[in-house]
Parts: C-alpha cells; structure tokens; sequence
C-alpha cells in the first residue's frame, strides 16, 4: 500500500476531496469494519493512520451534494483502494472486561473510552469511523482535543451533552446531545461534569 488516509489527507493541502471519493472512502471503511464485526472482533484503534490506501488513477465522479445542479460538471479525483490495520489491540466481541482504557489516539476515541470504562464493544468502532468520515470532509480532526476532559468538551460543544433535556427547535428536532444515563453515570464516577452546552449542529459550521 502507498500510505495510510492521515498522509493522503494532509497531501490534499486544503483541496476538498470529490464528494463521490469521500463515498468510496467510506464504503471501504464501512465494509472493513462489518467484516470485523461480523468475524466476532472489534478493532478498538481505528483511525486514519490504520486505514491503509493505495491510489489506482483517477475517475470523474458525479456530485453527490443535494445541492449540486443536475448539469453540474464531474469531478476529477483520484480512485483509492482502502485497507484497514493496525489490529495489535483487537478484541473478541465476546471476550470479558476490563479492557485497556486508553488506546487509540485521544481524537478518535468514543466517549465511554474517555470516560475510562471498561466495557465497551464494537460501537468504539463506529464512533470512530464517523469522526474519520468527519475528517475526510473538513480535511481536519473534527475533535482535536488537548487532553481527555478538552475531547469531551469539543464534542458537547458539536453535538451537545447528555445532561439535561433543552427541547427541540423551530423545525422539531431535539437540541442537545441525547438522553445517555449511563454516560453520566460514568462521568459522576470519574468525578467529571459535562460542559452545559446544547449545541445542536454537527459538521455545520466546518
């Protein structure tokens, strides 16, 4: 393989990958990830730098914005092959608890992780492929955090926090992050309190 998806994002230098690219990004990344699901395992370190890529051309994709018109022009990018690795900290879905606490990189990890469980599956997984579907369309980490406490508060600050109910807005939908009982369970135990923000956006303002 040429690289991983960290390299190929930074080679980009600030050019937007093609919308229709960014979906054959994350369908390989998606049928990677259900594959391992579905063998019994979860890969527990998902990031761009285990996301293995090599380029094969280029290819015109169409636009996949709602907002792009019908006539609109093709996209001219590159075409990738995706491979995940880096499954030195892979677990069993069935094996027992407790595992390692912090594992992957701060930026790409679930909540629960931050918050220092010790049980916890495949939806680690699945919260890292977004934050890695976020970065390839901002070209940036969407939680960059300084530390475990900064992380949790850039993602209350996109996607609000689990701690109180705000309502919903003009067009019905909820404000704030969700109900997560056992989330803040968790936080009382590690003596943390959620930021009270109810941001309701997410990739909005990127």
């Amino acid at each position: 393989m040429e690289g991983n998806l960290h390299r190929l994002i930074k080679s980009r230098k600030g050019l937007a990958f093609a919308g229709g690219l960014v979906s054959l990004i994350f369908r390989q990344i998606i049928s990677g990830v259900n594959h391992i699901h579905a063998s019994g395992y979860f890969h527990h370190d998902l990031r761009p730098e285990h996301v293995l890529v090599t380029t094969t051309g280029l290819f015109e994709y169409t636009p996949v914005s709602s907002r792009a018109l019908t006539d609109s022009h093709l996209e001219t990018d590159v075409v990738v092959i995706i491979k995940i690795t880096g499954f030195g900290v892979a677990r069993e879905t069935r094996s027992s608890p407790p595992y390692t606490e912090c594992v992957t990189t701060r930026w790409y990890q679930a909540p629960e992780v931050l918050l220092l469980s010790q049980d916890y599956s495949t939806p680690v997984d699945m919260w890292a492929v977004g934050t890695i579907l976020a970065e390839l369309v901002n070209l940036r980490p969407i939680f960059p955090g300084s530390s475990s406490i900064d992380q949790i508060a850039r993602i209350c600050e996109i996607l609000g926090d689990p701690s109180d109910v705000y309502g919903t807005d003009s067009q019905n939908r909820p404000l704030g992050g969700g109900k997560w009982p056992k989330g803040i369970e968790m936080a009382m135990k590690a003596g943390f309190t959620f930021p009270k923000v109810y941001a309701f956006h997410f990739l909005s303002s990127y």
